[in-house]
C-alpha cells in the first residue's frame, strides 16, 4: 500500500501523517494550553490613536481586541473539542466529556488529541485537515502573542531507515553550539562527520 501525507504530501508506505509533521502536530497541542493563557494579556488593543477617547461608563477605556476574544472565548477549545469528538467518534468511542471553564477544556482536548496521535497519523483520514487547522489555530495566536521559541535552523529531513526500509523524514534542526544533531522523532544521532552525507542525501523539494 502506499499513501501520502495529509499536510506535506510526503510519500508514505501507509498512514495519514508523517512523521514530521506528527511531531509538530504533538509540539502545537502541547504548547496550545500556554498560547491561550499568554492571550488574557492581549484583550486590550494595545493603543489607540492620540486624543481618541471611547465612549461608555468606562470614559477613555480601550475595547477589547475582538481577535483574542474570539481566541480565547470560542475559538480555540471548540476547534479542539470538534476534533476529538471526531477522532473519538472515528475509533468507535463515546463523545468526550465538555466541563470546566474554558482554559481547563482547552487542557483537555490537547491532551485527549495527543493521546490519540499514534492512531490519527495511522489511521485517520482527515489527519492532514486536523494538523493544519491546528497549525493555523496557533500561527493565529502566536500573531498575537509573539513568536515561538527558537527551535534552532533548520538542516533538512532525516534520512535514518527503520527496519522496513522506510524513511524517518522528520526535521532536523540544529541549534548554536552543538556538534551532533539528534532526529526529534527516531532518535537518530549524527555526528560532526555526517553532517556532509545528511547534506548531501536530502530529498530535492528539502534541499
Amino acid at each position: 500500500m502506499s499513501a501520502s501525507c495529509g499536510l506535506c504530501g510526503r510519500d508514505l508506505e501507509d498512514g495519514y501523517l508523517c512523521p514530521g509533521d506528527t511531531l509538530a502536530l504533538a509540539e502545537r497541542l502541547e504548547r496550545m494550553p500556554k498560547a491561550y493563557a499568554a492571550l488574557a494579556g492581549f484583550l486590550a488593543p494595545a493603543s489607540a490613536p492620540p486624543g481618541e477617547r471611547v465612549s461608555g461608563s468606562g470614559g477613555s477605556r480601550l475595547p477589547v481586541n475582538e481577535a483574542v476574544l474570539d481566541l480565547r472565548y470560542g475559538g480555540i477549545a471548540l476547534v479542539l473539542e470538534s476534533w476529538l469528538s471526531d477522532v473519538q467518534a472515528s475509533r468507535g468511542w463515546g463523545q468526550p466529556a465538555i466541563q470546566g471553564g474554558v482554559e481547563e477544556r482547552v487542557r483537555r482536548a490537547a491532551r485527549s488529541l495527543s493521546a490519540n496521535l499514534e492512531w490519527v497519523a495511522s489511521s485517520y483520514p482527515a489527519a492532514g485537515d486536523l494538523a493544519r487547522e491546528v497549525r493555523e489555530m496557533e500561527g493565529a495566536a502566536l500573531s498575537i502573542v509573539g513568536a515561538a521559541p527558537d527551535r534552532g535552523r533548520r538542516i533538512g529531513q532525516c534520512v535514518a531507515v527503520d527496519a522496513s526500509g522506510v524513511v524517518c523524514g522528520a526535521t532536523i534542526r540544529h541549534q548554536r553550539g552543538e556538534t551532533k544533531l539528534v532526529c526529534p522523532w527516531c532518535g537518530y544521532v549524527y555526528e560532526e562527520r555526517d553532517f556532509l552525507t545528511l547534506a548531501r542525501l536530502q530529498p530535492e523539494e528539502a534541499s
